[in-house]
């Protein structure tokens, strides 16, 4: 398995039934994903960090899979989930989140990226706000020496309205539209990273609207 982390604490039957379960049902939404149809072909250098918003993450990494693309996970129950489900797709998949294992996730996504692997980065997870993006993606490709795509996922899908992040679940046989921008890190050369992430937070913004509504 492509994941390096241990899990930092051992955890009963019920647990390991609990994300067996989860992981199923993500597996579920992945093979149903196989009916999705995509435009916008992206011409990205390899490797690169490929900067998204949680909410858009699924159809992504359908869309990258089978491509030994590197990405991050939270150290939870979905993470644990999704990452044994990605894991069968290639991905390596790090662990970790601000409160926990953060740290060793980006190195091991920076010694990936150095290795020449691409990076798929979810600028607002791992608990948002919602599309207010991190310094994680800019700093990772600053580092690594390697270009800043940012991407977003045009589709019709369904809202989860008790997640932080309003996940959009792409509906089976429906278009999934890609809106890519590279963005010119070499222009901020210099500037600080806040100056350099506000940029890129405006840019990504600005490839698609939100088409998010609160109930």
């Amino acid at each position: 398995m492509a994941r390096v982390n241990k899990p930092p604490k051992k955890i009963g039957p019920a647990q390991k039934f609990a994300r067996l379960l989860l992981s199923g049902i993500l597996q579920i939404f992945f093979w149903a994903m196989n009916t999705l149809r995509f435009k916008g072909q992206l011409a990205l250098e390899q490797p690169c960090v490929m900067a998204v918003y949680h909410d858009e993450l699924l159809p992504i990494i359908h869309r990258y899979k089978n491509q030994n693309i590197a990405a991050i996970a939270s150290q939870n129950h979905f993470g644990y989930s999704i990452a044994m489900v990605m894991e069968r797709y290639t991905y390596e998949v790090a662990l970790g989140s601000p409160s926990r294992g953060g740290k060793d996730a980006f190195v091991q996504l920076l010694k990936a990226a150095r290795k020449g692997k691409t990076v798929a980065f979810a600028v607002d997870g791992s608990r948002g706000p919602r599309h207010e993006m991190k310094a994680g993606a800019v700093v990772l490709a600053m580092r690594a020496k390697v270009p800043l795509y940012l991407i977003r996922a045009e589709y019709q899908g369904w809202r989860i309205e008790s997640t932080w992040d309003k996940s959009k679940f792409p509906k089976p046989f429906g278009n999934v539209t890609l809106h890519s921008e590279r963005f010119p890190l070499e222009d901020f050369d210099g500037q600080d990273i806040e100056h350099i992430v506000s940029a890129a937070e405006k840019r990504l913004a600005a490839l698609l609207p939100d088409d998010y509504q609160a109930k």
